[in-house]
């Protein structure tokens, strides 16, 4: 009998903690965005299931099976997929719930004390978009697919070919399925796996992502939808045909007729990789409002959630990515940040670490694909998804099965791909693509000791106030995409992905924001700015930096043609005036190559880098020429009585070149070499794919000797060089 009460009693005490009704929210804590389960601070690590059939139902043997080995390794955060597909079926009064219930209840009975988001994907069912062809994306380039996609194929399938969905500009979708997104929260709350969600992650667009249908080789949209959109888009921006004709230069187009630009039309640039903005306003305007429509969607749903859910609770979305876009930043990404950012109704952002090989696999930095540090300011929580249980290329994941349970070369980058977001300031979730290929990405002792570890680790660092160190920070642009190609051009890929790995392997440890946030950023711990991309400037920008940041002794490095545009006119004047250094146009070898001084190194161009401009600075430092018959000067170092500047007019390459630009500029470098090394105030991170000695130097001056064995990654504490943990 004391046997039976004791088991009745861990039954109720198990069902109670089962239906505890959750509040959750993400506020301030310890100078970093957090969340909070019922006002208590955890740390953001979380586990999730993939969308992908095999691996996607919670309450299957596999997926079941490692919820439960997350729960015993100490997490309690978890995430499952959920479509409108499953739960909306044609012609019903109302949604049918039991997946939904049966999805959150499966994350329960693996982890009774789970708390749960719920990855809501608001795209119309299959069969809505065949009712409703009228209100379904079209594309200049060719025609919808005949194959509509799903079961047995997983639900995503065909999002970047040219699928039949409803256009993300379609008014009718957006109120029908706002209406099921509001019912859906309304019943699901009042339900006791409802008591158990935290968060409701709103997904839509290709993979969930909130990127256009077909953008990454397609050119969406130009359906009924977005063209209603669009000519409404214009009225308000317009207001007139007169106004509208002179900004197109055209009188072929009135706010009544005007259309969605063709290939031809969004293929051409005027200016080598530029468009010219007197010229090709027309283009420009249609991406910028097929942009702002995807930011009203995410909005709008994410609104209906906040309103319609009935205690506090999380809502983020994926937005903001910038690394590894595939050269089609304006037809599918994520240029509305600022305003994303600003919206009330989100507390986070996120996107998978970056796809870019180099990046991801063993020595990278494993970077995100977003902007952390903007997100920071903003008060926004950022969440990496780590998707990366394999080491082939991003092409070959299905592949992962050919890799060893256990191996040691990839515990490395898991234990990378963990620690960089929490020592940031940010959190992630593990996505498992294991699916029917094994059973589970992580599901092996090693991993799941080692993400045991991580664990642990960060829940203690959670309560310690966060305290940034870096002192280079990379500025970013987003805007230019709208004046820039809108296809793979010779810098689409080598600056924001290929310059920047190497400038994060230098040694040294760096900060990323928005140029839009550059006013809102504390300068004084920086020594170093690089201007990544920021090719589109107002005046207004232009003064700031000049007053407020090219000042104290900073070195500002301007990579490329900063300001080059300021939405109205490309000019290198505008250059000239930001910089301090005058300039001329040349013309482009076919393969453009620059020779560098000190480190003695050459790098070349895939193509002609069109516009492309020599440097006029006889006072100025030469650092590096472009390779040929003439030595034109193409990177200088100039000091000025207040800072000084280092203008790339084609981009820097190279770690040992970044280390030795930093070096001068007097930033602090942890290690001599090209290791992914980052550091916050409690603790220095330091991933290496080769091993070997190493010194570190830390910022008080102290050296630590360190033997690494192949590929591995440790953490320091930053202030006494102690091994905290090594992997």
């Amino acid at each position: 009998m004391r046997t039976l009460r004791i088991v009745l009693l861990l039954i109720i005490l198990q069902t109670t903690q089962s239906t505890a009704q959750i509040r959750a929210k993400v506020a301030p804590y310890q100078g970093r965005p957090t969340i909070f389960i019922n006002d208590q601070p955890h740390s953001p690590q979380i586990y999730a299931l993939t969308h992908a059939f095999g691996g996607r139902w919670s309450w299957e043997e596999k997926p079941a099976r490692n919820l439960r080995n997350f729960c015993e390794v100490g997490i309690r955060l978890f995430q499952v997929d959920l479509y409108l597909e499953d739960i909306w079926p044609k012609n019903a009064e109302k949604l049918d719930l039991e997946k939904a219930l049966r999805q959150v209840r499966g994350v329960l009975d693996a982890c009774p004390d789970a708390a749960i988001f719920v990855r809501l994907h608001t795209n119309a069912p299959y069969w809505w978009n065949e009712l409703h062809r009228e209100e379904c994306t079209e594309y200049a380039d060719g025609p919808i697919d005949h194959e509509t996609y799903g079961p047995p194929r997983n639900l995503e399938d065909g999002d970047p070919d040219r699928p039949l969905r409803a256009s993300l500009a379609s008014l009718r979708w957006r109120q029908e399925a706002g209406e099921r997104v509001r019912e859906f929260c309304q019943r699901m709350a009042a339900t006791p796996e409802g008591q158990r969600m935290a968060g409701i992650h709103v997904a839509g667009g290709v993979y969930g992502e909130w990127h256009y249908w077909g953008f990454i080789e397609h050119e969406p949209d130009t359906g009924p939808a977005m063209t209603r959109y669009f000519r409404e888009w214009l009225r308000k921006k317009y207001g007139t045909d007169a106004a509208l004709q002179q900004a197109w230069q055209s009188t072929q187009f009135t706010l009544a007729n005007a259309t969605v630009p063709d290939t031809t039309e969004r293929n051409r640039c005027l200016d080598g990789i530029f468009r010219e903005p007197a010229r090709e306003q027309r283009v420009i305007d249609y991406f910028i409002a097929q942009q702002e429509v995807v930011a009203e969607d995410i909005e709008y749903f994410c609104r209906i959630v906040k309103q319609a859910w009935p205690r506090p609770l999380i809502v983020g979305v994926f937005y903001g990515y910038f690394h590894m876009t595939f050269c089609r930043q304006a037809a599918g990404g994520h240029i509305f940040i600022e305003r994303i950012m600003d919206c009330p109704d989100v507390d986070y952002l996120s996107g998978p670490q970056t796809y870019w090989e180099i990046t991801r696999k063993a020595g990278g930095s494993g970077s995100s694909r977003g902007i952390v540090e903007s997100a920071l300011l903003h008060g926004k929580l950022w969440l990496d998804e780590i998707d990366n249980g394999y080491l082939q290329t991003w092409r070959d994941m299905d592949f992962v099965h050919s890799r060893p349970i256990g191996d040691t070369v990839y515990a490395a980058v898991l234990s990378r791909s963990v620690a960089l977001p929490l020592l940031r300031g940010a959190g992630f979730w593990y996505y498992d693509f294991g699916r029917h290929l094994n059973s589970g990405w992580w599901d092996s002792p090693l991993y799941l000791a080692r993400i045991r570890q991580l664990k642990s680790l960060f829940d203690s660092q959670l309560h310690l106030p966060h305290r940034p160190v870096a002192d280079v920070l990379y500025v970013y642009d987003q805007e230019h995409f709208y004046y820039l190609k809108n296809q793979r051009q010779p810098l689409c890929e080598d600056v924001p992905d290929l310059m920047v790995e190497e400038a994060l392997r230098s040694g040294t440890a760096g900060d990323h924001v928005y140029l839009f946030d550059l006013p809102k950023v504390d300068l004084a711990r920086y020594k170093a700015i690089v201007f990544v991309n920021a090719y589109k400037m107002s005046a207004d920008d232009r003064k700031f930096i000049k007053e407020k940041v090219a000042q104290n002794g900073r070195t500002l490095i301007w990579n490329y043609l900063p300001g080059y545009t300021d939405g109205h006119e490309n000019s290198l004047h505008f250059v000239a005036e930001l910089t301090g250094m005058r300039l001329h146009k040349t013309d482009s070898p076919t393969l453009p190559t620059v020779r560098f001084g000190n480190p003695d190194t050459t790098w070349a161009f895939e193509s002609p880098v069109q516009p492309l401009a020599a440097i006029e600075e006889p006072e100025a430092e030469m650092l590096g020429w472009l390779d040929g018959a003439e030595r034109h000067e193409v990177i200088v170092r100039k000091q000025f009585s207040t800072h000084t500047s280092v203008l790339a007019a084609l981009p820097l390459h190279g770690s040992d070149v970044w280390r030795e630009v930093f070096r001068v500029a007097g930033c602090h470098v942890y290690n001599e070499h090209n290791d992914f090394t980052y550091a916050n105030g409690s603790l220095l991170l330091l991933h290496t794919a080769s091993g070997g000695e190493r010194t570190v130097r830390l910022r008080n001056g102290s050296t630590i000797k360190m033997d690494l064995s192949g590929a591995a990654t440790w953490l320091l504490n930053a202030e006494t060089g102690e091994v905290v943990l090594r992997h």
